[in-house]
């Protein structure tokens, strides 16, 4: 497993620098880093009309409560062009799979039986390590015929999956995304001081090490499980933790009152592997943690670290892992596995970033492009990529757990009561891209207020053409975040010259409808785009949030125009 980081343009603090190497810096220097979280196996695999509809909103059932009770073999490989399985190998099955060669991860039924095996298999293969929570071992081998020989029933044989971190492929962010800065707290609705919330949370941060950083307001407990030395290079996990609980104004936290476990499983280049990830998790849920943010990505759906995060589930933790941002229709592992959230990105205006990687396992999407962040030597960044849209969630869920009642809530409670709350964006209820929604924490908090009145201009986007709509509609996705009913609110939609008016009658409170309006052809294209201007208005009722009242978009009709 690795972080999700590839690409990095560095920028010494000590003198002027800047994106295109010829600006100068403002005073509180920042390294600008292109740090899309994406992840690699060993080859390419990574690579109507104008009334309004009915309400949608569409909730999936919580995951927690299906996992398996027992260990599991690795789902089929992933399957590899057949030149990247060229070359001799005595371990076949490993090199089709992408996972180490000469290595696997056995899982026993119990403590006995895998006592059972070292006995029988005394100086045949080599005990790499042990995981005896999850009664697991990691052994190397020459012969897997002979590995084989000495397993029996007891005794289910894994892969162990490496992950390697390429440059992110080119086109892969929109030319009209926009960055979030230094906004992370207004984008979530947090307003006030917010330096307490999260206090008494333990947040575990698997990753590769969080450094000393002036943003950070108390000490942060540490484990380093690759032994050897840390070079104090750990900027992927430093960025990490501060957009948890960071402190500096320039690159504000969520939970600033969160404590920290830095659980240190990757190296400063981001190489860690199945059997590490499953030893921080286990570490994790050992030391208390009620949330487990894991910025790292990986091909193989591990049995084993399925089985660690059951363990971490049954102690009482939320895992919260980010998705990938590779820009294809998969999920990567953890965060496609059952009982871990899945984190998507998107950009400061809420719309998919097309890095982001896409799937049924994508629960929420959060920042992940442009974000402030810490970074090693006390520096500040510029970070984009899934990896650093998880901790805006799992922040989220950490604020939430002791701010929305004054008893607290456990991590499952606050994340029920996150995503019963979410900003709706793209498709109408649940979308492959943004899962469920957006977190919006601000919101949240008020949702026990009455007499909020709030209607937002969620989502704009093209829908294709049909017999009847030669050119496509463009479709007004209207959400309810206030806790009233909105009553005859009236949308306002604007392009080619024209503007169309639609009324909703009555919107209830955290629903959506979509509205739906053709383009009237050539006249409102300019190059197959189209300018779209959208806003809500109400009739009787002031609007708490008029900032989400209008959208002014610039949308792709057909690429082939």
């Amino acid at each position: 497993m690795v972080p999700d980081s590839c690409e990095i343009v560095w920028i010494r603090r000590d003198r002027p620098v800047n994106r295109d190497l010829n600006a100068t810096m403002k005073p509180r220097s920042f390294i600008w880093i292109l740090a899309f979280v994406g992840f690699a196996a060993i080859g390419y695999w990574l690579a109507g009309t104008a009334a309004p509809d009915s309400p949608v909103r569409e909730r999936r059932p919580s995951q927690h409560s299906s996992l398996p009770r027992n260990p599991m073999p690795d789902e089929p490989p992933v399957k590899f062009r057949a030149s990247e399985r060229d070359g001799e190998t005595n371990d076949p099955d490993a090199l089709a799979a992408g996972a180490f060669q000469g290595e696997r991860i056995l899982l026993f039924a119990d403590a006995a039986a895998l006592e059972r095996f070292l006995a029988r298999a005394d100086g045949l293969v080599r005990i790499l390590d042990r995981l005896d929570a999850l009664h697991a071992l990691r052994i190397g081998f020459d012969d897997p015929m002979s590995l084989r020989g000495l397993l029996d029933e007891d005794a289910i044989e894994s892969f162990v999956f490496p992950v390697m971190t390429p440059p992110p492929p080119e086109g892969t962010v929109q030319a009209d995304a926009v960055a979030l800065g230094a906004r992370l707290r207004e984008w979530l609705g947090i307003t006030g001081n917010n330096s307490d919330w999260g206090a008494g949370v333990l947040i575990a941060i698997l990753d590769t090490g969080v450094q000393d950083h002036s943003t950070f307001a108390h000490s942060i407990r540490t484990l380093d499980l690759l032994g050897g030395s840390d070079d104090g290079s750990g900027s992927h996990g430093t960025a990490v933790a501060s957009i948890l609980s960071g402190n500096d104004p320039l690159a504000p936290g969520v939970a600033p009152g969160a404590n920290l476990l830095s659980i240190r499983i990757a190296d400063a280049d981001g190489y860690s592997d199945s059997f590490l990830l499953a030893r921080g998790i286990i570490e994790a849920a050992n030391a208390g943690a009620a949330l487990i943010n894991i910025s790292m990505g990986s091909h193989g759906d591990s049995a084993l670290v399925r089985n660690a995060i059951r363990y971490a589930i049954e102690s009482g933790a939320l895992i919260i892992a980010s998705v990938g941002n590779n820009g294809i229709q998969q999920v990567s592992y953890p965060a496609a596995n059952d009982g871990v959230i899945g984190v998507g990105a998107v950009d400061a205006t809420g719309n998919h970033l097309l890095f982001s990687n896409t799937g049924q396992q994508v629960d929420i999407a959060a920042p992940g492009f442009g974000l402030n962040a810490a970074w090693a030597g006390d520096e500040l960044a510029h970070v984009s990529g899934t990896s650093f849209s998880a901790p805006v969630v799992t922040g989220a869920i950490a604020a939430i757990m002791t701010q929305y009642r004054s008893e607290g809530l456990t991590a499952a409670q606050a994340w029920e009561v996150l995503n019963a709350y979410l900003n709706d964006g793209g498709a109408a209820g649940e979308d492959p891209e943004l899962g469920s929604g957006m977190p919006d924490v601000g919101r949240v908090l008020d949702s026990l207020t009455p007499g909020l009145h709030d209607a937002a201009v969620a989502s704009q986007r093209i829908i294709p053409p049909t017999p009847a709509t030669p050119f496509g509609e463009v479709e007004i996705l209207i959400q309810n975040r206030g806790t009233e009913p909105l009553i005859n609110t009236a949308v306002h939609i604007s392009m080619g010259g024209g503007t169309t008016t639609s009324n909703i009658t009555i919107l209830p409170p955290n629903a959506v409808r979509t509205v739906r309006v053709p383009i009237p052809g050539p006249p409102a294209l300019n190059n197959g785009n189209v300018r779209v201007d959208s806003s809500v208005s109400l009739s009787s009722a002031r609007d708490v949030k008029p900032a989400n009242d209008r959208r002014v978009e610039t949308l792709v009709v057909d690429p082939a125009r």
